[in-house]
């Protein structure tokens, strides 16, 4: 009578055992459904809203399960590139920044026109919770944060004037150009399609965006200014209220001015132009002058970025 007992039991917990485990693969397919469906949006949707959905659940979307697990996958520092990518794409920047071929390496990597010997990608901020750091695959430097949670984006101009203006010194300045107004037109896009809060640091154009300097400046630093830009046939001068004033071109101007007090002084600059098209990087890569005195006093004259962020 007990072995019938045992028997039966056996045979219930056999057939508890599979339901448990088709219902645990089945789980495991519908998820795999679930992310395919998530992937499809990401790569065809025309929507922004749609898009930016999409992105933020497949960056922590996990695939895996007990029962079944893929071999090949995207990770979040994958979906960011093609979110970068998409991006440009919906707001009509064509063909400025492509994705390479997948097939041949282990992580997506992207090239923008011009700069096809530069692939960048994105790497996941150390912090819990935190948003991708947008580097260059040959250097480490942290040109932008991307948080698609928070719906942040920050340029970090000190990485962007270092390798920009630095790294690819000798390289075309219009392919350069070309590449920060491609940055510029999808942290452009962002704010106006999604709301995003950006950072556009030394991208800004605005006549009434202050660059302030991270550590001011002094009086050696300003004749060092006033000796290059004579040099070179520019005159700097001074205006009522103390500002030093360097007109470059017929459009454009520099002034360097203090917004703090006499205890604590705020040195940086404003540049006017009547397009507002020209802002701090681009005036580095136009006049050279200018980017020797700045990157000959970098310590005290580096824009100031988000500290918190880019450390």
């Amino acid at each position: 009578m007990n072995n019938d007992n045992d028997m039966q039991e056996a045979e219930i917990t056999v057939q508890d055992t599979f339901a448990s485990y088709t219902e645990s693969l089945q789980a495991g397919l519908d998820n795999g459904l679930n992310y395919v469906s998530l992937f499809n949006t990401l790569v065809h949707t025309t929507d922004f809203d749609e898009l930016l959905n999409a992105a933020e659940k497949l960056a922590d979307f996990a695939l895996d399960s007990e029962y079944l697990e893929f071999p090949h996958q995207f990770t979040g520092e994958d979906v960011q590139t093609i979110f970068l990518s998409r991006v440009l794409e919906l707001g009509g920047v064509n063909n400025q920044f492509n994705l390479k071929d997948t097939n041949r390496i282990q992580k997506l990597l992207g090239v923008f026109n011009g700069l096809d010997e530069e692939p960048f990608t994105f790497k996941k901020s150390p912090k819990a919770g935190a948003g991708y750091y947008f580097v260059a695959t040959n250097d480490s430097q942290s040109l932008m944060y991307l948080n698609l949670k928070t719906k942040e984006l920050m340029f970090n101009g000190r990485a962007l004037i270092n390798f920009f203006v630095v790294v690819l010194e000798g390289k075309d300045v219009a392919i350069i150009k070309n590449v920060l107004a491609t940055l510029k037109k999808f942290g452009k896009i962002l704010k106006e399609t999604s709301g995003f809060t950006v950072e556009f640091n030394v991208l800004d154009s605005f006549n009434s965006q202050f660059f302030e300097f991270a550590g001011g400046t002094c009086e050696e630093i300003m004749d060092e200014l006033f000796v290059k830009s004579a040099a070179n046939e520019y005159i700097l001068m001074a205006d009522e209220q103390g500002n030093a004033i360097l007109d470059l071109n017929a459009n454009t101007t520099l002034v360097i001015s203090d917004k703090g007090t006499n205890d604590h002084p705020r040195y940086g600059a404003y540049i006017q132009d009547k397009d507002q098209a020209e802002n701090w990087i681009y005036l580095l890569l136009d006049y050279d002058f200018i980017q020797k005195w700045y990157l000959d006093n970098e310590k005290q004259l580096e824009i100031l970025a988000n500290r918190v962020v880019f450390g």
